[in-house]
């Protein structure tokens, strides 16, 4: 009986599944009058065939498919249609909002921007002019979104996925060209506003926010509807409006992404798509960058999780055979290494990846490589090719490893094959770093790191598989080998002058991943002989701090006592980490990263990077097998509940050898672990 019962469960799941229905609200605000508002027309109703067309062929019936359009389209009108929106939705449900119309900054209402300003959507009845008294009320903001967003993922549950795609501008500078701007105008501010010293780190995207969203309350991460945003420009960035292929004006994201979902294959991820995006957008928008956050590596409107390899992108085309990439020493290549070129979109590399080109790395700086191509070609865009790393090397340095005589032949063979696919570790008899220790249970075939010189177990890989057991050892041994090699990186530059401490605080965690910070307390209080000591019960913030003359990027990165190596910021869902920068003289709080304090006990450094362009070093760390500390989250994805938690692990230490043309600066940070 019981296991018919649970047949019938499961059929009823599978039914309930097969059940689920499509339903998108398409909003476009084109006719704005000017007179009344000084927001100038713009061409937002041509963008509706191109998402109609596109939400049909996604299969979307088109009784699902709900329009709001220029003068119904207040902020009354917006929420309503959100309303009626929710009302029809149930589990398991798929939902696109697309948004075309004009983007504004404006003055932030509950300091939890960088900036001071909300990114906001600009109602039909919006003012582009501030006036005495005004407070916000016609336009629509991130945090607003973000509550509406919240609400929608509860709701749809684990199976549901909300999309938002959003043709707008994000950012109040001035045009850079002659084409019609959907916004540009100064940001929206009392006068004599200033932001606050002290800020926060929500400067993604477009900024939505649900981390203090009422309703996200009580909610477990793991039940909430799979989340994507895809923007038609990064935080900083104006959006213009391009032709489409009848010669009709329209948003630059719309007709890219009619473009790019219309070649998707069955089982793509949302990141497969946004990369045709970017490559459309290189010839349709090329001054700017679109950007997508959330579960980018989820199969469209599918259950399926896609883990996506590291990857770079073609930063420049020099000539028909010689190339620059976006990934240099700091991400383990050196001249010599083997590149190979492949389709945007590309998952990992096997036997049936198609390899458009190939080459050798020429010459590195800590950030970019030039490669020597071994066929000439010439790549039509940045975005005609993703490149994968088939050989790598992070130093001159090998890393020496010894066996222990008594590891069953099988897994000897398959330790030392996994070994010999890095040319940075080596095995040897003669004064081994690491040792490698064997025992097996009535279950699993374990492995023990150790630290030959001071006979300290740093690692236990566990599995009943050989072939993964000898796997994660190798990932093991690789990260513990970025941790030297990063450890060495000192570099100053007071162009790129950032700094770093962590801020103890108290903290209450939500099931959500979520959290609000309760008290603050002061950091003089947890020093220890000048260096500040951390228990297992602390919590803490990351202040940041450009004491620099120029703008500068930033990662963080996690030295663990025992030299494994997390990344903290940014992660691999922040694609470039464009979005973690700091102004001359700007302090940022990052108030969604919260760290918490763990074993292994004894001194840690978290190592900030900055220079002068966006790099993320995220993709580059490789795993220590299954003591990891666990996934870090991103801000976005923490503020949405997106990904796999809201709680940081910690971070950061770095590497290579100076060059003159590197324009990068270092900071470490150092405070102890105890029990």
């Amino acid at each position: 009986m019981k296991k018919l019962v649970f047949i019938i469960l499961n059929l009823i799941l599978c039914l309930s599944f097969l059940k689920a229905e499509k339903y998108a609200l398409i909003i476009a605000i084109g006719e704005y009058d000017q007179s009344l508002t000084g927001w100038y027309p713009i061409s937002a109703g041509n963008d509706i065939p191109l998402i109609e067309k596109t939400l049909l062929d996604l299969g979307f019936a088109e009784k699902n498919i709900m329009y709001l359009t220029d003068k119904d389209a207040t902020k009354q009108g917006i929420d309503d249609a959100l309303t009626e929106l929710y009302s029809r939705i149930s589990k398991g449900d798929h939902v696109v909002i697309h948004y075309s119309g004009h983007g504004h900054q404006i003055f932030d209402d509950n300091d939890d921007e960088i900036d001071g300003l909300d990114e906001a959507l600009v109602c039909f009845d919006a003012p582009m002019e501030m006036y005495e008294g005004y407070t916000g009320k016609k336009h629509f903001r991130d945090d607003e979104l973000g509550e509406w967003v919240a609400k929608f993922r509860i709701k749809l549950g684990a199976n549901g996925h909300i999309l938002l795609f959003l043709d707008s501008c994000h950012s109040g500078t001035g045009t850079r060209g002659s084409a019609k701007v959907r916004g540009g105008a100064p940001a929206l501010v009392p006068a004599g506003w200033k932001p606050k010293n002290i800020i926060t780190d929500e400067k993604v995207g477009f900024g939505i926010n649900d981390k203090n969203a009422p309703s996200s309350r009580g909610a477990k991460k793991e039940e909430l509807a799979k989340f994507v945003v895809f923007s038609g420009a990064s935080a900083n960035e104006l959006n213009y409006e391009t032709y489409d292929d009848e010669n009709n004006a329209v948003g630059s994201l719309s007709y890219c992404i009619f473009k790019s979902f219309s070649q998707m294959k069955e089982g793509d991820s949302y990141r497969q798509v946004f990369s045709r995006i970017m490559a459309e957008m290189a010839n349709k928008a090329p001054h700017q960058n679109p950007a997508i956050e959330g579960d980018i590596d989820f199969a469209v409107f599918g259950g399926d999780f896609q883990a996506q390899s590291e990857y770079f992108n073609l930063s420049s085309i020099r000539t028909d055979s010689l190339v620059e990439i976006n990934g240099g020493r700091l991400s383990g290549i050196n001249p010599g290494s083997i590149i190979v070129f492949v389709e945007p979109g590309t998952t990992n590399l096997n036997e049936n990846t198609n390899i458009l080109n190939s080459g050798t790395v020429l010459q590195t700086n800590n950030f970019f490589s030039q490669v020597k191509l071994d066929n000439k070609i010439k790549f039509e865009s940045n975005h005609s090719a993703w490149a994968f790393v088939k050989t790598r090397t992070f130093t001159d340095q090998k890393l020496k490893v010894q066996l222990e005589e008594n590891i069953d032949a099988d897994i000897r063979e398959a330790l030392i094959s996994e070994i010999q696919k890095s040319n940075f570790v080596e095995i040897t008899e003669d004064n081994p770093e690491i040792f490698l220790n064997y025992k097996k249970t009535r279950g699993a075939k374990i492995i023990g790191i150790n630290n030959a010189y001071y006979n300290t177990e740093l690692n236990i890989i566990s599995n009943s598989n050989t072939q993964s057991l000898s796997t994660d050892v190798g990932s093991s041994l690789n990260n513990y080998m970025q941790g030297k090699v990063i450890k060495d990186l000192d570099y100053y530059n007071e162009k790129y002058d950032v700094t770093m401490e962590l801020i103890p605080v108290k903290a209450k965690i939500y099931e959500d991943g979520n959290f609000d910070i309760l008290e603050y307390y002061d950091a003089n209080s947890i020093l220890v002989n000048d260096i500040p000591e951390y228990d297992t019960d602390m919590m803490a913030l990351i202040k940041v701090t450009n004491y620099g003359t120029h703008k500068s990027y930033f990662n963080i990165i996690d030295i663990q006592p025992d030299g494994f190596i997390n990344p903290v910021i940014p992660t691999v869902n922040d694609i470039d980490g464009r979005e973690y920068v700091l102004e001359p003289g700007e302090t940022a709080v990052l108030q969604n990263t919260l760290v918490m304090f763990g074993p292994p006990y004894g001194n840690e450094i978290f190592k900030l990077i900055s220079g002068d362009k966006p790099f993320n070093l995220s993709n580059t760390i490789t795993g220590h097998g299954n003591k990891t500390r666990g996934d870090s989250s991103n801000i976005f994805e923490s503020a949405l509940q997106i990904g796999q938690t809201g709680v940081n692990t910690r971070g950061a230490k770095t590497v290579s050898a100076k060059t003159k043309e590197d324009k990068i600066c270092t900071y470490e940070y150092t405070f102890k672990i105890v029990e």
